[in-house]
């Protein structure tokens, strides 16, 4: 049995590393000659001198590729989640409706039951009087003799 050729391990060894490396993004693990000749501890000239730096490009853009699809898919389940909290929140503000429509009809019932006329709940409420309360003053500082004290 004859000892396998170099180049024959080195590939082996770069599909290997070129398969995994793929499925992560570019910043985690980079595909480029110089990054994947430094993770095989070979010099970049040898994966030139062999012709596998198309391999490493193509894995390389590869990469790229199934970032953009991975990337999508991370945002389309975002979306998808944020679609499915919106609407069971637009599902309990119905509820809630219901019911508010349900006490304005009772509290509309019993007005009548009472006497008073239904649509007189539905007025506005007049304006309060806001006049300024001199409740409790001794009068010491009326009459335009504010700052001076008798004495």
């Amino acid at each position: 049995m004859s000892r396998p050729s170099v180049r024959d391990e080195l590939k082996l060894r770069l599909m290997e590393h070129l398969a995994i490396a793929e499925t992560y993004p570019p910043e985690d693990r980079p595909l480029d000659v110089r990054s994947v000749a430094a993770v095989l501890r070979i010099s970049p000239t040898t994966l030139y001198k062999y012709g596998l730096n198309r391999q490493v490009n193509a894995a390389e853009q590869r990469q790229r590729e199934n970032s953009f699809i991975v990337g999508a898919a991370i945002e389309q389940d975002y979306f998808k989640g944020e679609i499915r909290k919106l609407s069971e929140e637009i599902e309990k503000e119905r509820e809630r409706s219901k019911t508010l429509v349900g006490r304005i009809a009772i509290m509309e019932a019993n007005a009548a039951r009472l006497g008073f006329d239904p649509e007189e709940m539905h007025k506005p409420i007049l304006k309060p009087v806001r006049t300024t309360s001199h409740a409790g003053s001794t009068g010491r500082f009326r009459g335009g003799q504010r700052g001076s004290v008798r004495g």
